[in-house]
């Protein structure tokens, strides 16, 4: 499927790429298939989409066409990485994508954004069979100060955000390996070994 992006809908892309990788051994955001790292990969996914700005949260990186935040609130995991996105993006809702499932295809995404446009919710997250993955998702930014609070008062489980949010959520309906993530040496293989055929 040609991704053409998503018209006049102004978004920004979040790759949450600041996890310290502590099962892996080594830095996810570098690991590679197909000759591209996984950072290249996500960021590619957002550029075709349209995104108007994208974000690589937690690690510094001169990827073009991307900009590096770091956490303003280290060690806070996805929700330090989150509030510092949104704080720093003039875009009112985010599509936040995790650096370790790099073969969710652009398709799923675009479903997914488009989703989050028909409706007026806090945040739009993807589910499959019951399983909802919340670094999948569409959030909007002005939850930024929601975030702030959870954090200040040491609740750092993304459950307590989305618990708090008005959100909806997206069946994921397409291949089940798209959700494959790679967080141990031997999961490189797996993914590699289910990479669509382009």
């Amino acid at each position: 499927m040609k991704v053409t992006g998503t018209g006049n809908k102004n978004f920004c892309g979040i790759i949450l790429a600041g996890g310290r990788s502590r099962r892996m051994g080594v830095d996810k955001a570098e690991l590679t298939l197909n000759g591209r790292t996984f950072l290249e990969i996500q960021a590619r996914k957002l550029q075709l989409l349209g995104a108007a700005d994208i974000i690589i949260s937690g690690k510094a990186s001169d990827l073009p066409g991307t900009r590096s935040v770091m956490d303003l609130y280290p060690g806070c995991g996805p929700l330090g990485g989150l509030y510092s996105c949104f704080v720093s993006s003039s875009q009112t809702c985010a599509l936040v994508l995790s650096v370790d499932v790099p073969l969710i295809s652009s398709s799923t995404l675009e479903e997914l954004l488009e989703t989050h446009f028909r409706k007026d919710y806090d945040a739009t997250i993807l589910t499959r069979d019951g399983r909802i993955e919340p670094l999948i998702a569409v959030y909007n930014t002005g939850t930024a100060g929601l975030l702030a609070e959870l954090i200040e008062n040491k609740k750092l489980a993304m459950r307590a955000y989305i618990e708090r949010l008005h959100y909806r959520l997206y069946s994921h309906n397409g291949s089940p390996d798209e959700l494959l993530n790679c967080n141990f040496p031997e999961d490189l293989a797996a993914l590699a070994a289910h990479l669509p055929s382009e």
